[in-house]
């Protein structure tokens, strides 16, 4: 059955503006300033109209209103409730200020209207659009810009910093905006919807507008709408903020963040005011490029020093890490940094098939199964899962957990307070472990009870329970109540960098990590699979070489079909052997019902009519069977991405992902066979003598593309040696 989308009622756009105020005047009106409380007041007297007018302009984008694009069918007299809001001053007209700004938002013939409107010189049609915004910047005054027909019909808006807290509060971001409530509404948006209760997200005004002025600044800094231009002119530096500092973790973060992006872009333009930024943070990327720069000046001793200090008294282990290191390297001669030495000391060397050179960790996967391993791709998703769902009734169903329906992290996951806060309940939570099957069973419970609820920690899927059951089966129980407990107390620093694979081998659990040539480890991998190590998990590095494995199945791969085209064609006939050491070890193939005609054309070349498929299986019927049959192979066929597409199509009709590494015989046979006249399968048997007695079936097909497989693996090994 065919889903429409939902309806929406012709004044939903109020309802969602009002259902945000009603949040604001309800939980955060101690969160209110007199410019705040001034604007709320000053909209609730509104009339309706208005009120409708004025969610209208807050939905359209940037900060210049268009007046004759203002009309909407459902407000009466657009106009007057345009001129009511500047009465309010909400709106406002054009200032010199705002030239700059409003010119660069204008289009190439609006540009052309206020070139012609004051009769400039020189001004060529053709000209690209930034041509005609320099020469209006040049040729016409402010004055003159401010008295254009243009200027007349555009007014400002003059509330949007002001909106911009308020949506703060509601959100807890600067980012999010009042379409999120359509979102939610259409179904496009998935909400807690299970919330009963909203909560203001500070207790004090101070604290609310202290870290909605750095993540603002922030967010201009990542959207580059930041001048810092001005910050090198006036050389502000960062005692000269003017929001007070509280004692509140969330805005020492943020500010520690803002001081280190603003750092960062201050360096090419002004070294001193970077590194007072820099030192002025206590973000660890910023402590560490401080201490860089510092040693590229010469300042040695500094460096030293504060190295020293850090590795004495760093909380942050990759901060801790850096330092080390960089005191190991400047000031001890140590030439390997620890990451080399992990990666050195604690790896073996693993070789697989070159096929796998863009999926290796797949590849690495399919080599362990081979062998009878137990393998799951789990990387960050594993232990992030388990987390959630072990502490979830402590995260998510206390009352003041999360402010409204659309925060998917809980309050002390963002301020990386859990075990400070939740210190006896997650010791309680820990018990559980000591049995795995009561574990699993009560994870299974909160899994079933709020499967897709958002949670901003890990993506739901439907393996997940299996994993986490298995895991818990072979893993060394204080191994992992000592993780979990580490995750407690240091979310933000162990919520990534997990190797990729868990392994279980003889009953024996290990993870890995896996490297293909030229990968590093990145530091928030080392803290990680340290941690993991000093739980008491075998944690172990994969350093892939790559090479021609004969033992590497493949399953070379032809389809007919009612024509070129997927969209609108179909199978007729698959046709599939499956290589090992060069030798085909098994076959299959069946004709397909292509629920569509085939055309005399299609018959006269393949030989494959309606009454021969009439009676075949679907596709549906067989695509288990199918799916079976490819297993763990590399997909391979005479110009590949036919049959492959096709194949994918096929499986997209049933809803299922069709994924599998892949290799094309006529691109080998160009590379090993340089020269040919021509690469098209017939030619190519025919040129090297191949058997194709039945051409345009597709096992015969399929057949003589693994002679070419063969042809080209031999090639490769002659060249080799």
């Amino acid at each position: 059955m065919r889903n429409y989308p939902k309806a929406l009622p012709e004044k939903y756009y109020l309802d969602h503006f009002n259902e945000f105020i009603h949040f604001i005047t309800q939980q955060c009106g101690h969160l209110l300033d007199k410019e705040h409380q001034k604007f709320m007041k000053c909209y609730q007297q509104l009339a309706h109209d208005t009120q409708c007018m004025f969610v209208r302009v807050i939905n359209r984008q940037g900060c210049f209103i268009t007046l004759d694009k203002m009309y909407y069918h459902e407000i009466n007299n657009c106009q007057s409730q345009l001129v009511a809001l500047q009465k309010v001053n909400f709106l406002r007209r054009l200032k010199p200020e705002d030239i700059q700004g409003w010119l660069q938002q204008l289009t190439k013939i609006q540009l052309l209207e206020i070139l012609e409107q004051y009769a400039v010189s020189g001004i060529k049609k053709s000209a690209t659009r930034q041509v005609l915004l320099e020469q209006v910047i040049h040729s016409c005054t402010n004055n003159q810009c401010l008295s254009s027909e243009l200027a007349q019909k555009v007014l400002v808006k003059n509330f949007e910093y002001c909106l911009a807290y308020l949506l703060f509060l509601f959100f807890g971001n600067t980012s999010s905006g009042l379409n999120k409530f359509s979102m939610r509404d259409l179904g496009v948006l998935k909400t807690r919807s299970g919330t009963s209760e909203q909560n203001a997200r500070f207790n004090k005004l101070e604290q609310g507008k202290c870290v909605f002025y750095y993540s603002f600044k922030l967010e201009q800094l990542k959207r580059n709408e930041l001048n810092i231009k001005e910050y090198v002119l006036n050389n502000k530096g960062p005692v000269e903020h003017p929001v007070i500092i509280i004692n509140c973790a969330q805005c020492n973060q943020l500010r520690d963040e803002f001081f280190y992006v603003l750092g960062k872009q201050l360096l090419v333009q002004s070294l001193a005011l970077a590194l007072k930024y820099l030192s002025a943070s206590s973000h660890p990327k910023a402590q560490e490029k401080w201490l860089r720069e510092l040693f590229k000046l010469g300042e040695k001793d500094r460096v030293k020093q504060e190295l020293e200090y850090l590795i004495d008294n760093s909380l942050d282990d990759a901060l801790l890490l850096f330092a080390e290191d960089f005191y190991q390297r400047k000031f001890h001669q140590v030439k390997v940094s620890k990451l080399t030495k992990k990666l050195r000391d604690d790896s073996y060397n693993l070789a697989i098939d070159l096929i796998h050179k863009d999926q290796v960790e797949k590849g690495v996967k399919q080599c362990y199964q081979r062998l009878g391993s137990v393998v799951f791709r789990t990387e960050n998703r594993l232990f992030n899962a388990l987390f959630g769902l072990s502490f979830w009734q402590e995260l998510f169903n206390d009352a003041d957990s999360v402010a409204t329906e659309f925060d998917r992290r809980p309050k002390v996951v963002k301020e990386n307070m859990i075990y400070q806060t939740l210190e006896n309940a997650i010791e309680q939570r820990l018990l559980m472990f000591s049995e795995s099957k009561r574990a699993t069973a009560y994870l299974t419970k909160i899994a079933t009870q709020y499967y897709g609820q958002p949670n901003g920690m890990f993506r739901w899927n439907p393996h997940m329970i299996q994993i986490i059951s298995t895991f818990l089966i072979a893993a060394p129980v204080e191994a992992v109540v000592q993780h979990l407990r580490a995750m407690a107390k240091n979310y933000h620093g162990l919520n990534d960098g997990y190797p990729d694979l868990m392994i279980i081998e003889n009953e024996q659990l290990r993870f890995e990590e896996v490297k293909a040539p030229g990968d590093v480890i990145r530091p928030n991998q080392f803290v990680t699979m340290n941690a993991l190590q000093d739980a008491g998990f075998d944690v172990r590095i994969c350093r892939v070489e790559w090479f021609v494995d004969p033992m590497q199945p493949y399953v070379v791969v032809d389809v007919e079909t009612t024509g070129g085209k997927q969209p609108q064609h179909r199978i007729t006939e698959i046709g599939a052997v499956k290589m090992i050491n060069g030798e085909i070890v098994e076959r299959w193939s069946s004709l397909i019902n292509p629920q569509r005609h085939i055309s005399s054309f299609i018959t006269k070349l393949t030989g494959i009519s309606n009454d021969m498929v009439k009676d075949a299986p679907l596709f549906s019927e067989v695509a288990d069977s199918l799916s079976q049959f490819m297993e763990n192979c590399v997909f391979v066929a005479h110009n590949v991405n036919f049959d492959y597409g096709f194949f994918k199509q096929e499986y997209q009709r049933l809803d299922r992902n069709f994924v599998m590494p892949k290799l094309c015989t006529v691109r080998e046979m160009r590379k090993q066979f340089p020269g040919l006249r021509s690469y098209s399968l017939g030619n190519l048997c025919e040129t090297f003598d191949i058997s194709l007695e039945n051409h345009h079936r597709a096992l015969c097909d399929a057949e003589a593309a693994a002679v070419l497989l063969k042809m080209v693996h031999q090639q490769k090994i002659t060249i080799g040696k």
